[in-house]
């Protein structure tokens, strides 16, 4: 199961991230901290870290996800006593049934439409802040990465400013940035969320480093002071000006719904994911995953706890596991087959039906008799996701 790590702060908002996936096997086993966090010095053993304490309770990702929310909202206290998430203890967890994704389409659109398109729309005159958030009905062509939707491509992939302010001195945004509001894989850096928070996030002023006077002006200024575009070109900023979006006069008189809490973090998420796209959305079957971003490419987990290998134990039963943390395990493609008789089934015969789900994830089949002595049974067991991925177990053992 491939998984990476992230630290977040308090708003949810992403601080690092490992560059690499990492992923771990039935039966494999870490004592220290090791690998990147060592090379040349002596890594931290796991009985001192925060997670081997006695009373420290991993969370189990298979079933919910941990997510940042507010005070308000927090559901961690209901069944953590007094825990306590941030110094402030202004913020809590909330929890999301399975595994969370966030797409372009399905969550953020969405927002975008109630909140911001009323004024950020190509229909009448000059958009606020000259950018449009109503064009994806427009198809952008990215070479060798094929066509976008208008909106989309202005947030999130326009780094060569071919809409809206421009760059001073340069013809493109420049890297990390995805455009002149968000920055790759950064959404505490990124100008967007500046904006929907209501202020400047990553840690740095507006004096800083040399920016624009105002927003499209064309010249630089440091701490208030004209700057020389040449010299100071390198050094360039964004700014945080204006006030929070959407405007509070704007929500006051009706013309747009006001961001809520989740929707803020749901557009942090976004960006700190990478501004997953379903390029084949279809917004009549939501709920259906095209390809690309949202392509489950992980087969399924799969473990035969029993019968084991290598060992000549009585068979009296088959027990393995299974999990998918993507699209989900699709029930009708278990496959549990022998070349022996099975519970009283015929070798070959698929014996799936007859397991029962023993703990979450687990299940059994008892054996009678006929198996306490198998001097070659070769045992196959297979699963599918719902995108078709399959992982097979093929396991030969006797039993003397």
């Amino acid at each position: 199961m491939p998984f990476t790590f992230q630290t977040i702060d308090k708003n949810g908002l992403l601080l690092n991230m490992a560059q690499t996936w990492h992923q771990l096997r039935p039966g494999e086993i870490r004592h220290d901290c090791g690998g990147c966090h060592a090379h040349s010095q002596k890594p931290t053993e796991f009985r001192d870290t925060v997670a081997a304490r006695k009373d420290y309770e991993p969370f189990d990702l298979t079933s919910r996800a941990p997510l940042v929310t507010s005070a308000e909202r927090d559901e961690s206290k209901k069944q953590e006593s007094k825990r306590r998430w941030d110094a402030e203890d202004a913020t809590g967890l909330r929890y999301h049934e399975g595994a969370l994704s966030v797409e372009y389409h399905r969550d953020i659109k969405p927002i975008l439409a109630r909140s911001c398109t009323a004024c950020h729309t190509k229909s009448e005159g000059a958009p606020a802040g000259n950018l449009v958030l109503d064009d994806d009905d427009t198809p952008i062509s990215v070479e060798n990465r094929g066509k976008f939707p208008g909106t989309y491509y202005r947030l999130a992939m326009d780094e060569k400013a071919q809409f809206g302010h421009k760059p001073i001195g340069y013809k493109s945004w420049g890297y990390p940035n995805a455009s002149r509001y968000i920055r790759m894989l950064q959404a505490r850096r990124s100008l967007l969320v500046w904006k929907i928070f209501g202020s400047r996030l990553d840690g740095f002023s507006n004096d800083d480093h040399p920016s624009e006077s105002k927003p499209g002006s064309g010249d630089l200024v440091h701490q208030g002071k004209p700057a020389d575009v040449d010299k100071n070109r390198a050094k360039l900023d964004i700014d945080f000006t204006g006030s929070v979006m959407p405007p509070p006069a704007a929500v006051a008189s009706g013309k747009v719904k006001p961001l809520t809490d989740e929707d803020r973090r749901t557009i942090l998420r976004w960006i700190d994911l990478g501004c997953p796209i379903d390029l084949d959305y279809d917004a009549d079957h939501p709920e259906t995953a095209g390809r690309g971003w949202s392509l489950d490419d992980s087969r399924p987990t799969l473990t035969l706890a029993w019968p084991q290998p290598g060992r000549n134990e009585p068979a009296d039963r088959i027990r393995f596991g299974a999990a998918d943390y993507g699209t989900g395990l699709d029930p009708a493609s278990f496959q549990v087959t022998g070349d022996f008789e099975i519970a009283g089934a015929k070798p070959g015969t698929n014996v799936a039906e007859k397991f029962r789900e023993v703990t979450p994830g687990v299940w059994e089949l008892p054996l009678d008799k006929s198996s306490a002595k198998l001097p070659s049974g070769r045992l196959t067991v297979a699963v599918k996701d719902r995108q078709g991925n399959e992982t097979r177990i093929v396991r030969t053992f006797n039993v003397e």
